[in-house]
């Protein structure tokens, strides 16, 4: 995982200052545990008490994407971005109801041989097997009348994470 000191010599390197803005969303994307969209990195810089504005949010991930401190995910209406690492291989479920993004931890993807005739279709079609990131979408389970906390948001989940 990519430090603060690494995260701010590449920052250097592409010819950007650390402006108090672009240090506070650093801090938070490296401090992050889980996947996040703009808004979310938004709502977390507003409550460390900066004054800033979205369209600074939007820039500051595009050049962190660049930079590789970032990765984007596809998403459905709108990107998430989790903290780079060097592993490749990532399996998530976006969750259609609640919208929030589950890694699936038990799937091991850096063996190619548990997902064999995926790994195949992609080495037959000239792509790397070893480096898969897999996206699936998917309701939760729970049921849509009552308020149950979906699967994915976890234990310090807000009232907005709540299937409805």
């Amino acid at each position: 995982m990519i430090t603060q000191d690494e995260a701010i010599a590449r920052l250097y390197h592409a010819g950007l200052r650390l402006t108090k803005a672009r240090e506070c969303l650093l801090r938070l994307v490296l401090d992050s545990s889980a996947p996040f969209s703009v808004k979310t990195l938004y709502e977390r810089a507003e409550n460390e008490g900066m004054d800033i504005h979205l369209a600074t949010v939007h820039r500051n991930l595009a050049e962190f994407t660049e930079m590789g401190i970032v990765d984007k995910l596809p998403g459905e209406d709108n990107c998430l971005f989790t903290l780079h690492r060097e592993q490749q291989s990532s399996a998530h479920v976006f969750c259609l109801d609640c919208r929030h993004l589950v890694a699936l931890d038990s799937m091991d993807l850096q063996h190619p041989e548990e997902l064999e005739a995926l790994s195949r279709a992609l080495v037959q079609q000239g792509f790397d097997a070893s480096t898969i990131r897999l996206m699936l979408s998917a309701h939760c389970q729970t049921q849509k009348t009552n308020l149950q906390l979906c699967p994915g948001s976890g234990s310090d989940a807000d009232p907005d994470s709540y299937c409805k």
